[in-house]
């Protein structure tokens, strides 16, 4: 006898579709946010620059929070918080941390390169001065070393739970990095606006990780 669906299965599959689309939503808000930041909070460095320098700056400015977003939602996927898993179930959430983790690795060294072609790929910002900068190159090569050896654990021979403790323990010093590298590498966070909501997102994700492991 074929499944019958009643009306509160009805209610509670409306329901869960809407739960889904106010957080794809919520998200695709705070990208859009993210992604006006170099426009409407220029940083000094865009002006002094014009042409071709100007958009590659901007443009590796707006790759760069594009990617400080989604490496905010790898630690919320990471952390499969009771919410998450009932609205979109585990496999799901499993499946998009990996996609997700290779799309960051991408835009993380596309921001990088974007960022240092205007000034010039030899003069790298070594030193004292630039260490937010250098904060930022850290934070590159811990998220692509954390991409490869998670792709590639079974071929470098790495010990599950030895790789998986270290993984976890590099991700929760990214969300810092990443907090502080921000915060400081452009004039643009001196502004009350995006410092705040900055802090309120980097926030809002360890509350939701505090609580994610409660719950479980």
């Amino acid at each position: 006898m074929p499944n019958v669906m009643t009306s509160q299965d009805k209610t509670e599959r409306i329901k869960l579709k809407a739960y889904r689309a106010l957080v794809v939503g919520g998200l695709l808000l705070v990208i859009a946010g993210a992604l006006s930041i170099p426009f409407v909070y220029e940083s000094q460095t865009l002006w002094y620059k014009i042409g071709l320098d100007k958009t590659f700056l901007r443009g590796g400015q707006m790759i760069g929070l594009l990617a400080a977003v989604l490496l905010f939602v790898q630690i919320l996927l990471a952390a499969r918080g009771k919410f998450l898993k009932e609205l979109f179930g585990i496999a799901a959430l499993m499946r998009w941390h990996r996609t997700n983790g290779i799309v960051i690795s991408f835009l993380a060294v596309s921001h990088a390169l974007l960022i240092l072609v205007p000034e010039g790929i030899t003069n790298l910002p070594i030193g004292k001065k630039y260490w937010p900068e250098m904060v930022g190159m850290l934070l590159l090569c811990i998220v692509v070393a954390m991409a490869v050896s998670s792709h590639f654990r079974e071929k470098l021979r790495l010990n599950y739970k030895r790789w998986r403790a270290i993984h976890k323990l590099l991700g929760y010093l990214v969300i810092m990095f990443l907090a502080v590298h921000v915060l400081f590498v452009s004039e643009s966070f001196e502004q009350i606006v995006p410092r705040a909501a900055l802090l309120i997102f980097f926030a809002g994700v360890v509350i939701s990780i505090i609580l994610s492991k409660k719950t479980k």
